[in-house]
């Protein structure tokens, strides 16, 4: 009997299968000898020592496997040790940008413009960018042109001139910040209001062409003197509330706001005075001349004049000039059935010598050469010369006949425009 044991033989070790499968796993290796095995089994090493080093797995880094997953399609990555770069496609630029804006006008001035002395405005759909050409305004205006935000505006030094027509034109190359140019001229016409009427009354009663004073609702701070063309503007276009009192106290009244017979004189006197075309209604050239003598504080040189004629007997006519009345005298107006109208009325043509004829209430035709010191005041009545026998009651035709040496007298302390009050 044998002195030692058998061994039992060792269990067969099993082999994972190849991942490819078993061809997969014999093409990759080949089974070992069973002695090799049995002799690895006594010396308790593991069978798989004998597989090759290309049956192992090798997998990557952690981080660069992570980097593999993590890069998007249509990238490149590229791994080197442990490092991973993952380069982008460069984006196309893109052959569609989108066009740049034309500049627009969004606000030019009203057409009718009610205060010349106010800023004129155009606005553009942005501001105006630099080198873009300012609006040009003709006739040119004393005044500058500026900017602000998306708008031109001209300040005019004085005043639009009143009652005047005026061109804007903005350029068809005016262009706005971020914009295209307008593209096309655009002009618009202008038309300045006179300055209303009670504008008009109180810058004739400030010269001492209207016998009236100016006397404020409240309590107004008024230039007194000389002011500026401007100030005197501002003035006509937007005259303070308050009231023309007379001044002197007899002077007669002036309707407020109308072109009325003491207006009207006044103005026909100014006009006269001033080498003007005499219309007796206010105008550019009127306007103009008004601002100036304002500003120069150029008052009419002589006394606010005017004649009260009263029919209560005796009949008298009384001239005033300023404060004083400077000739009393008695005349005659008309009969009954031709009496002279009451009422006021401004001297609308002299003549030192003119005929008159016309009939007479019995209807008599009368043709008179050579009357004297004529001051025609209503259609065809006038304050004139003319040899009576007395004065006193009614004997013309509808004339105020005065003596041949008072009418003479008043001839040269009248003037075309003065008040003529019959009452």
């Amino acid at each position: 009997m044998s002195s030692f044991r058998r061994r039992r033989p060792a269990a067969p070790i099993p082999v994972e299968p190849s991942p490819g499968g078993p061809a997969a796993a014999q093409g990759s290796r080949r089974k070992a000898p069973l002695c090799v095995l049995a002799a690895l089994a006594l010396l308790g090493l593991p069978a798989a020592l004998l597989a090759p080093a290309s049956s192992f797995a090798n997998p990557l880094p952690a981080s660069s496997a992570s980097a593999e997953t993590a890069a998007p399609a249509g990238t490149s990555t590229t791994t080197s040790g442990t490092a991973t770069t993952t380069t982008s496609p460069a984006t196309a630029p893109s052959s569609a940008t989108t066009p740049a804006e034309p500049t627009r006008l969004v606000a030019l001035p009203d057409p009718n413009i009610a205060n010349g002395t106010h800023l004129l405005l155009v606005t553009l759909s942005g501001p105006p960018a630099a080198g873009s050409p300012t609006p040009a305004l003709s006739p040119a205006v004393a005044g500058s042109w500026d900017v602000s935000g998306s708008s031109w505006r001209l300040t005019p030094a004085s005043t639009l001139q009143p009652c005047s027509s005026y061109s804007l034109t903005v350029w068809s190359h005016t262009q706005s910040l971020g914009a295209t140019v307008l593209g096309r001229r655009r002009t618009i016409g202008l038309n300045v209001a006179c300055p209303p009427m009670i504008g008009l009354q109180e810058a004739l009663a400030r010269l001492g062409y209207i016998g009236a004073a100016f006397r404020p609702s409240y309590t107004v701070k008024l230039p007194r003197g000389a002011e500026s063309r401007h100030e005197a503007a501002v003035r006509a276009y937007h005259a303070p509330r308050g009231a023309l009192v007379p001044d002197p106290s007899a002077a007669p009244r002036v309707a407020q706001g109308q072109l009325e017979a003491v207006t009207r004189g006044a103005l026909v006197v100014y006009q006269s005075d001033h080498n003007l075309e005499v219309t007796g209604e206010p105008n550019k050239e009127t306007w103009n001349s008004l601002l100036s003598s304002l500003a120069a504080n150029r008052r009419d040189p002589q006394p606010y004049t005017w004649v009260d004629v009263t029919e209560s007997l005796p009949e008298t006519l009384f001239l005033h000039r300023g404060g004083r009345i400077a000739l009393t005298t008695p005349v005659n107006t008309g009969v009954p059935g031709a009496e002279t109208q009451r009422g006021t009325f401004p001297i609308y043509s002299r003549f030192v010598s003119t005929t008159m004829s016309g009939t007479d209430v019995d209807g008599t035709k009368y043709d008179v050469p050579d009357v004297p010191w004529v001051n025609y005041f209503n259609g065809g009545d006038a304050v004139h010369g003319y040899p009576r026998a007395s004065y006193g009651f009614p004997q013309s035709n509808g004339c105020v006949e005065l003596p041949i040496e008072a009418a003479h007298t008043a001839f040269g302390m009248l003037a075309l425009g003065d008040i003529v009050v019959v009452e």
